[in-house]
């Protein structure tokens, strides 16, 4: 076991110990896929209940709240979401995730303060930690060489719903490796690679055994290409292939 991974189970294990201890709720900063399946997994080991949510439904990054059972109707996250809008929409850049993090990040704030990031043109909406929201609001006034505004949105108003890029597709079985290698537009051993170095995700669960069989509504995150979701009916083709759809989150 790395460091970085002894530190996380601890700083998890003392946030459970404390909620606990004290009788409050704790939180985590923004976890990313591969701590959000560590935690999933060390539940026993903690003294606490606890929860995650990124701020919105289909969220990626998520906090982990820890508390009491008798607490468990008064958490609430400390997340914020915050919108940015070019000041001049003719004269505005097309900003992407990485042109964001990246003016967020030179700002002096750490990833972990920062949860999902989504670009909806021409606007984009960031989640964040609540203490950082009004650093935010009044530091970003520029994204590359756009002028931004910043705004927070109250979270109770917030809503989103991802895009999707649906096609159809036939693989041979629904192994991890041979969805991966279709949806990737990969070979089937570099397909095995991905999973096998721990960079495949189903459900926000790290899963790293190939055999592994998806199911419809699997949410399949692959570091480095994207999300995807699995739908499948058991349909099959004449030559004892399956059918299925996948849609890319966009």
């Amino acid at each position: 076991m790395d460091q970085q991974t002894v530190f996380f189970k601890k700083r998890m294990t003392d946030l459970s110990r404390r909620a606990e201890a004290k009788h409050i709720v704790t939180f985590s900063n923004f976890l990313n896929l591969n701590e959000i399946s560590m935690i999933q997994q060390m539940s026993r080991e903690l003294y606490s209940s606890f929860r995650l949510s990124g701020g919105y439904g289909h969220a990626e990054r998520q906090m982990a709240a820890f508390y009491p059972q008798d607490l468990c109707d008064s958490v609430e996250y400390p997340v914020d979401a915050v919108c940015i809008a070019p000041l001049s929409r003719k004269f505005a850049e097309k900003l992407n995730h990485r042109d964001i993090l990246g003016a967020f990040m030179n700002l002096g704030l750490k990833r972990e303060m920062l949860g999902d990031i989504l670009v909806m043109e021409p606007e984009a909406v960031v989640l964040c930690v609540s203490s950082v929201s009004g650093y935010l609001t009044d530091q970003c006034a520029r994204i590359r060489n756009t002028p931004v505004t910043c705004h927070q949105i109250p979270l109770s108003e917030f809503s989103y719903e991802p895009r999707f890029i649906e096609k159809e597709s036939i693989v041979s079985s629904l192994r991890l490796d041979s969805v991966i290698a279709d949806v990737c537009k990969l070979s089937r051993s570099a397909a095995q690679k991905t999973v096998s170095e721990g960079r495949a995700f189903v459900n926000a669960v790290n899963i790293q055994q190939n055999g592994y069989i998806c199911r419809d509504g699997d949410v399949l995150s692959i570091r480095h290409f994207g999300k995807f979701r699995i739908e499948t009916d058991g349909a099959m083709t004449r030559k004892g292939k399956i059918k299925y759809k996948y849609k890319i989150y966009s």
